[in-house]
């Protein structure tokens, strides 16, 4: 293998491909999103139908 030079670096190609950890780091921000939005959705529904639990 030989150094490649400074003015040789603009034609390097590669390096585009998307790894496995990429992808599940996105899938794992999908999952907090929709978790969280489920969870937002629940608590307004039971505020309107009056479910609370009591704090006492």
């Amino acid at each position: 293998m030989r150094k490649v030079k400074d003015c040789e670096l603009d034609y390097v190609i590669g390096g585009d491909s998307i790894s496995g950890t990429v992808i599940n780091a996105f899938v794992n921000v999908i999952r907090v999103l929709m978790d969280a939005g489920r969870g937002v959705g629940s608590a307004i529904r039971r505020v309107a139908e009056g479910n609370l639990c009591p704090l006492d």
